[in-house]
């Protein structure tokens, strides 16, 4: 948009331009000028645009005239400039009241003044904008080219040249993507988040956010995978040229997803190392040196588990914080590593999107990784049990969890061994029998139809296992040793 307006254009003694009436328009921005002679000006120019004409298509008549002024105020017209050179007929007083009226300027343009004198002012006032904001949108992209010394982040770089500091937001996940050493507050991306409204799948495209803390700031949606906002924190009367705008926000889109695809890349790699380790296909020694290009060697850390659906938003939310990790997924579990002094903020974050967690101790080091999977998967366990939330394994003995593999090995001996040792020597499925049964509330209907088996035939897999145990399916007091049983036979075997 052209800065020039009808009062620059007078102000410019060289053009020879005068006010007739209208002058209180004298701010209205001129961006064309262009000379029409046709009766009707309105229905070729465009709004902001000055009408250049000798007059001829002017109206002789006051009533005529007036309705002429009318009609290009309507249309949104800069103003008209009639050239002093006698073609036009006298301006009548009622027609100059109009424009007063109006505030459309009317302008007088001496006869030595040529139209494309004036054509010409307003059309390099114009390229003047343009080519400022080209170098402006230059800057813009070669902040993304910055040195690779440049410690300043990318949005640091873009927020200095638009002059608002920038953020992005992850609204799904409430997570603050590309994050710096000033997030925003906590209560503007709840407030954000509360905005959206679950509204993912079209994202206004213009929010402004306000909380009772007083802070502001306008968000704009971000043409990525995440459900992202760019968020530009300060007064909500935003004002940022709309196309520069729309390149910052290109930028951005690009960045998060490189940073994305890059972590994806990342987590593919450590997911190796962990599951590497959690086997013991890959020494203590040998990890150690890995673990310290991820800030995890010499350090006490722990694991925390959760059901595998939820290990993509894991990583995700852990990312973000910029928080060193190890991940991956064994079966239906899935597995987090970060360090001891992480691990309750790391538990916070993510207990807003997991139900169950299990977290293993806490003073672990390279060469227990599977004994602190096996504690995560223990408390996890645990955390089910009560209902969800998150269970520690130091402090789980009072949900009766074994604690070490010799212990789990014996309670499951302890109720299941003459069961096991039967499948073993006969090839049948007493176990998985009894597993399903419990793990179905003990209804028959549903245990048979998931087994694929008649009712009759689970009838005598159940008594059969009462007789081999000496304990009935009936009783709570055993029913409790069979599923504590079953849970620690999982956990020592490293099944789920």
């Amino acid at each position: 948009m052209s800065n020039l307006t009808i009062g620059d254009l007078v102000a410019m003694r060289q053009l020879a331009c005068s006010v007739v009436a209208g002058e209180a328009g004298a701010g209205r921005t001129v961006v064309w000028a262009h000379v029409c002679e046709l009766p009707d000006p309105w229905n070729w120019l465009s709004a902001d645009d000055l009408l250049l004409t000798t007059g001829m298509s002017l109206p002789a008549a006051a009533d005529g005239q007036t309705q002429f002024i009318r009609r290009l105020s309507e249309a949104g017209l800069a103003g008209i400039a009639i050239g002093d050179d006698l073609q036009a007929p006298p301006l009548t007083p009622d027609m100059l009241s109009e424009a007063d009226d109006l505030s459309f300027p009317v302008l007088s343009v001496g006869h030595a003044t040529p139209f494309a004198a004036i054509g010409r002012t307003v059309a390099i006032a114009a390229q003047s904008v343009q080519v400022s904001r080209i170098a402006r949108l230059s800057r813009l992209y070669d902040a993304t080219h910055a040195a690779p010394e440049d410690e300043t982040s990318l949005l640091d770089r873009l927020s200095a040249e638009l002059g608002h500091q920038l953020h992005v937001v992850d609204v799904e996940l409430g997570s603050e993507v590309l994050r710096d050493a000033h997030p925003l507050d906590d209560e503007l991306v709840d407030q954000l988040r509360t905005c959206v409204d679950g509204r993912l799948d079209r994202l206004p495209p213009r929010m402004a956010i306000e909380t009772g803390a007083g802070t502001t700031a306008t968000a704009f949606p971000l043409a990525t995978h995440r459900k992202c906002m760019l968020v530009a924190a300060g007064n909500t009367d935003l004002e940022v040229d709309a196309f520069v705008l729309l390149h910052a926000q290109s930028l951005v889109g690009v960045e998060v997803e490189r940073v994305t695809r890059e972590r994806e890349r990342t987590d593919t790699v450590r997911a190796e190392l962990l599951e590497h380790m959690i086997t013991g296909s890959i020494s203590a020694d040998a990890a150690t040196p890995r673990l310290g290009q991820l800030g995890l060697a010499d350090t006490d850390w722990c694991v925390i588990g959760f059901d595998a659906t939820h290990l993509q938003t894991a990583r995700t939310l852990i990312g973000d914080r910029g928080f060193p990790y190890l991940s991956c997924s064994a079966g239906e579990e899935g597995y987090l590593m970060v360090p001891s002094a992480d691990a309750d903020l790391a538990a916070d974050l993510l207990d807003h999107h997991i139900d169950s967690m299990g977290m293993s101790a806490r003073n672990a080091t390279s060469g227990r990784v599977p004994d602190s999977v096996r504690q995560a998967r223990w408390a996890l366990q645990a955390a089910r049990a009560a209902g969800g939330g998150l269970a520690e394994y130091s402090t789980a003995a009072p949900l009766f969890l074994p604690r070490t593999l010799t212990e789990a090995h014996f309670a499951t001996r302890a109720v299941l061994g003459k069961v096991i040792d039967y499948d073993a020597a006969n090839h049948s499925d007493l176990i998985e029998t009894l597993d399903v049964f419990l793990s179905m509330d003990r209804n028959w209907s549903a245990t048979a139809e998931k087994l694929v088996i008649h009712r009759q035939t689970l009838g005598y897999r159940l008594r059969k296992i009462e007789g081999l145990t000496g304990r009935s399916v009936k009783s709570s007091a055993d029913i409790a040793d069979f599923w504590m049983a079953l849970i620690t036979r999982r956990i020592s075997t490293g099944q789920n």
